[in-house]
């Protein structure tokens, strides 16, 4: 008997439905890449009041990739693209609202140095200026680690590199300011085994640079620069002695804010912060929060009126908490705080969205069963009560995977994410289609999502160490440089394990035939990646996130 076409409408119908429900708008950003690449969403910013710019990873062509940076209406309709490619490339985008758009691509050609090229783009994108970033002396940019614009639309980029010293070279961290036509203002040099990898402007075009020291971890350097290039203070100091990785930002007071994971002991990690003094060098607040066997911190953002709001994940033994806290920048003392508990909402939060309006957003991803999740963000005011879930619409019935990976808040305080999906075939257990998109959330929204104060103590950690410990599986240690231990398998219920990183590309493989495994990862770059464990035999998976950090 043939089966009515109305069957095979249903469905598609009743998604429709559920997306007119919860969306506003759906857009699609699929650049039609052979698996396994895919088009994945990176980051979206604000340009003006009735649009914004995202960036993505479009195609891939062997060792060519391409980028798409995307102005759309508020409305959902694409009003400007713009494409930049390189070999093993990546694009960084910053936004100077009403005016321009600035364009970082760094490419990576095989046996030769990195090459670093900056576009300024007007509001139609429209290439105003375009410039290969280049020192004379044949000096070599290894890396561009940091790259900021001010409000008048100079650039500011700093990194490290090195010259030709006889047979060998020598290492040079340098600072460059340029105008908003790309030409030098002036620049600094650094002749010392050092990486500078943070750099922050304020108002006034002073610059405030962190440097890493190479030889004497977990040290840093903090120079500040006033807007004509002269060093105006120089700051040597420990933010945390056990820190495996180090963020930073501006307060509403230009004071330097310091933070990210640490090792409290052997058992124990937890996020740091410290506050240093834009005019002494003084610290002026270190705090230590979040104890748990395994901390991972997401998000850190600030807004206009000076408040801190935290995303944090935590790794016990038994379970996984998600943490959304509001921190005094004063005194780094928790004002409020809640908790998700994964095993009743199964909810994975990555990004907090923080604008100056009177609630918040953070998105992430939602679980459905074993393979599937929809994109979810929840909507918090900011005196930490809960104001709404936005679920995205259910893969489960498409077998996709959604996840929300940034977003804005618009003039009338609504949501606009993009996000990634990927289809799952549950007949050969892999991923097999990759795929990017944006929405913009509808105002109303339901109120289901439990989010409660925390009743456990930060310090109850007593079992485990730096490791993540699910069920029987244990991953040590986490945070890892170079060898990842992996125990408690069975090779009976997973026989193989794959690496991913964040954009979904398989990095290593391992076939399961002991309890334990080891994995090098010296080779990985800094960063989040995923190891997948699956089995042969049955439809059954489990997915860890680990950190690599050095």
């Amino acid at each position: 008997m043939k089966t009515p076409k109305i069957l095979f409408l249903l469905p598609l119908l009743l998604l429709q439905l559920s997306m007119t429900a919860q969306l506003q708008w759906y857009q699609n950003q699929d650049g039609n890449n052979p698996p396994p690449y895919g088009t994945y969403a990176l980051t979206v910013q604000s340009f003006n009041s009735s649009s914004f710019i995202a960036c993505y990873q479009w195609q891939v062509n062997n060792d060519e990739y391409t980028w798409k940076i995307s102005k759309t209406h508020t409305n959902g309709t694409e009003l400007r693209t713009f494409f930049v490619t390189g070999i093993m490339a990546s694009a960084e985008v910053r936004v100077r609202k009403n005016n321009s758009v600035y364009v970082l691509k760094r490419s990576y050609p095989y046996g030769q140095n990195p090459e670093y090229t900056v576009y300024r783009l007007n509001s139609n994108f429209d290439i105003l200026s375009q410039r290969t970033i280049t020192f004379p002396g044949d000096y070599a940019i290894i890396n561009l680690n940091a790259f900021e614009i001010d409000d008048d639309g100079n650039v500011y980029l700093a990194g490290d590199g090195q010259y030709p010293d006889g047979p060998g070279f020598g290492f040079t961290s340098f600072v460059l300011k340029t105008n908003k036509y790309l030409v030098n203002r002036w620049s600094r040099m650094d002749s010392v085994q050092t990486s500078y990898t943070r750099l922050h402007v304020d108002d006034q075009q002073r610059v405030t640079v962190v440097e890493d020291f190479y030889t004497n971890y977990p040290a840093v350097k903090i120079i500040r620069i006033n807007a004509l290039g002269t060093i105006a203070v120089t700051t040597t100091l420990v933010p945390d002695a056990g820190r495996f990785s180090l963020f930073s930002m501006l307060d509403n007071n230009d004071h330097l804010i310091l933070y990210g994971g640490k090792m409290v002991n052997d058992t124990v990690q937890a996020m740091y912060l410290c506050k240093v003094s834009r005019f002494s060098g003084n610290v002026l607040l270190r705090k230590s929060l979040f104890a748990a066997p395994g901390t991972q911190l997401n998000d850190l953002k600030m807004d206009n009126q000076g408040r801190l709001f935290s995303l944090v994940t935590l790794y016990y033994p038994d379970r996984q908490l998600t943490k959304i806290s509001r921190i005094n920048a004063g005194n780094g003392q928790l004002m409020w705080n809640r908790t998700l508990q994964f095993d009743d909402d199964s909810c994975q939060l990555a990004r907090l969205v923080v604008t100056e309006a009177d609630r918040f957003f953070a998105v992430g991803e939602k679980r459905c069963g074993s393979y599937f999740a929809r994109g979810y963000a929840m909507r918090i005011k900011k005196n930490g009560q809960l104001n709404g879930s936005l679920p995205a619409p259910d893969s489960v019935a498409y077998q996709r995977y959604h996840t929300l990976a940034d977003g804005i808040i618009d003039q009338n305080g609504q949501l606009i994410a993009i996000g990634n999906t990927n289809d799952f075939d549950t007949i050969t257990y892999s991923s097999s289609y990759y795929r990017a998109f944006a929405v913009k959330f509808d105002e109303n929204c339901n109120n289901n999502s439990t989010v409660r104060e925390e009743t456990l103590p930060e310090t109850n950690a007593k079992a485990g160490t730096d490791e993540i410990l699910t069920e029987k599986l244990h991953l040590y240690p986490n945070p890892v440089q170079n060898q990842l231990l992996i125990s408690n398998m069975n090779p009976e219920e997973y026989d193989r394990i794959s690496v991913y990183n964040m954009q979904g590309a398989v990095i290593l493989q391992h076939k399961v035939t002991a309890t334990t495994a080891r994995l090098d990862v010296s080779n990985l770059a800094e960063g989040v990646y995923l190891l997948v464990f699956r089995s042969s035999a049955a439809l059954k998976e489990k997915t860890i996130k680990f950190v690599v950090s050095r």
